[in-house]
């Protein structure tokens, strides 16, 4: 059924948006500005006496005390609308997931019916994720937590999995036993969207902006500042945003091997992966600006859907 079909889609599409809202929220540092979660919360404030009581709330929170100390409310709403925005495109999201399938409901096979309380109960968790991730920041050092960050943007990849093969499915398309070659490229791209995640969460994009090298040096000497050793992996700006230059490159390279050995089903991922580095290589060399950042973030999801379907879907 067309409409069915439609829907699926309609869902893909609102859980990327919600993810580029997110990626927004973060790099206008914008994701603290609203000190309370309120699962019901769907009013913005109205009157002034309304975003004083919002703004007087944030006066209270590390973030202004220690950062934006003296901000003036109209820098305030511009930083609460993006987090607003954010946290109700997740409840339009919810709404997309339950109101058309009242209508839809004997139109869907038991499967799917099942997959789609999956997702809605997903989608319940992201929330209690969000708020989580978000009362990282709330503490004395006013920056959020980048592991909670990461699990935050996985779940959105793992949402957005299931309505991607879900929408396959109901199209009846033949799907392949997943293979050792296609397991390993699948790992090796979640690893270079996990990192960017931490690269993300730990703004270490605003360091070491130059490409190969990393001002002059294949390895950052700082790699090893933390001990034990393996904090590094995960805690080091600088080891952090190597890692995902690394990886991003082994990935590339290896669609590329598989392009030219197995022909052109492996094609447009591998074009897709292209794009991907040189957008991530160039919102290095920029040093983070919104828009690219954006396309390069939103661009991970175009790959990672090409890389569920290349690997999964019979040609």
């Amino acid at each position: 059924m067309a409409h069915v079909s439609t829907w699926l889609k309609s869902l893909i599409v609102a859980v990327m948006l919600m993810v580029v809202v997110g990626g927004a929220t973060r790099l206008t540092h914008s994701g603290l500005s609203m000190t309370q979660w309120k699962p019901l919360h769907i009013l913005p404030p109205f009157t002034e006496n309304d975003w004083e009581i919002e703004f007087n709330l944030y006066k209270q929170s590390p973030e202004y005390v220690h950062v934006n100390k003296g901000m003036a409310l109209q820098e305030f709403k511009t930083i609460y609308w993006w987090e607003y925005g954010h946290r109700l495109l997740g409840r339009i999201v919810g709404i997309l997931v339950l109101l058309p399938l009242f209508f839809l409901f004997k139109h869907l096979p038991g499967w799917l019916r099942g997959r789609i309380g999956i997702v809605f109960a997903l989608g319940g968790l992201q929330g209690i994720i969000g708020w989580w991730m978000v009362k990282s920041g709330l503490k004395a050092g006013p920056a959020v937590s980048h592991i909670r960050l990461c699990i935050h943007l996985v779940m959105a990849f793992i949402i957005l999995s299931i309505l991607a093969i879900s929408l396959w499915r109901f199209q009846s398309k033949e799907f392949n036993k997943l293979n050792p070659k296609n397991l390993v490229l699948l790992v090796l791209i979640s690893l270079t969207i996990i990192y960017g995640a931490y690269v993300a969460g730990l703004k270490a994009g605003l360091m070491y902006n130059t490409f190969p090298l990393m001002e002059g040096q294949w390895i950052p000497s700082e790699w090893n500042f933390y001990h034990p050793l393996w904090k590094n992996f995960m805690n080091n700006p600088a080891m952090v945003q190597w890692l995902h230059r690394v990886i991003a490159l082994i990935t590339l390279s290896y669609s590329l091997f598989l392009w030219v050995k197995y022909g052109n089903v492996y094609r447009l991922l591998g074009i897709k992966l292209v794009i991907q580095v040189l957008l991530g290589i160039s919102t290095l060399l920029l040093m983070v600006p919104l828009s690219v950042a954006l396309i390069h973030q939103a661009w991970a999801m175009v790959v990672w859907l090409v890389a569920l379907r290349t690997t999964l879907v019979r040609q």
